[in-house]
């Protein structure tokens, strides 16, 4: 099973299912949750607010909770029909639309220990450069840390309303790093003119995923950890909602496996 985080009503169908509880006891669970952690406080701790709902969890979870709707947003070149999720050394390294559009600029890439950068077949030296975009881009490519994982949100609910939504749809982050290495200053343009903007929704098996900042749950903690993440969303529905705009919970997969397109269930063109 997993929670259905589409929309506040789909969320709150799931929550009732794996809690074994109805309607009213899950309004009433919210007013008890704001009457001890909100109200007639001076400031409202989150830290108060996840223990209160993880300690009611573990109490009433009746299912297990198998899979995690895994939401990513991309702009991919035009009739580009490949629905892996790559890591960002297979995106960048293996042949795909992405690096064939960036070689068609004469930027290449290698891996050996970092992602390795290369214009017209010579490398760039990262180092001795205080600019900020070398800065970005070494450690992007793992030069201090290796964070290459696929990445996505956990709630489709509201995801328009992040600021991420319109980071993505102006093209990937990394293509805004390469202006000193984009002679023409036409590489994002051109990119966005023969790019569609897509949100690709996949059903992941739990043990494929973890949660950041939380990456050292076990499989039981993550079906806690997602439970508590959809009441605290609907908690807020009911008292505040402007705090779901830009709060969304951002997942990864594990030790920087391709996400398989057979996980994918749905895949919705946003904007040409």
């Amino acid at each position: 099973m997993y929670i259905n985080t589409a929309t506040k009503e789909t969320m709150e169908k799931s929550i009732c299912e794996v809690l074994n509880i109805n309607h009213k006891e899950l309004d009433d669970l919210l007013e008890d949750c704001y009457n001890k952690t909100q109200a007639n406080h001076r400031i409202m701790i989150l830290d108060d607010q996840y223990d209160y709902f993880q300690s009611y969890v573990k109490e009433h979870l009746t299912k297990d909770i198998d899979q995690i709707l895994f939401v990513h947003l991309s702009r991919r070149i035009n009739g580009d029909n490949d629905d892996n999720g790559y890591n960002f050394v297979d995106l960048l390294v293996k042949e795909n639309s992405l690096s064939t559009y960036l070689k068609s600029y004469g930027i290449t890439f290698k891996y050996d220990k970092y992602i390795r950068m290369f214009i017209h077949n010579k490398e760039v030296n990262l180092n001795g450069n205080d600019e900020y975009a070398y800065k970005y881009l070494k450690q992007r490519f793992g030069y201090t840390f290796q964070d290459y994982s696929f990445t996505g949100f956990a709630f489709i609910d509201g995801l328009e309303d992040n600021d991420y939504y319109e980071m993505t749809k102006g093209g990937p982050e990394l293509l805004g790093y390469f202006y000193p290495f984009d002679m023409n200053d036409c590489l994002i343009d051109d990119f966005i003119v023969h790019s569609t903007f897509y949100q690709y929704v996949y059903l992941v098996p739990i043990q494929d995923i973890y949660f950041d900042n939380y990456d050292e749950l076990s499989n039981q903690e993550k079906q806690y950890h997602i439970l508590v993440k959809t009441l605290q969303r609907l908690y807020f529905y009911k008292y505040d909602s402007l705090f779901n705009e830009n709060d969304n919970v951002v997942m990864g997969i594990t030790n920087n496996k391709t996400l398989s397109h057979q996980y994918l269930i749905d895949k919705i063109k946003i904007e040409e």
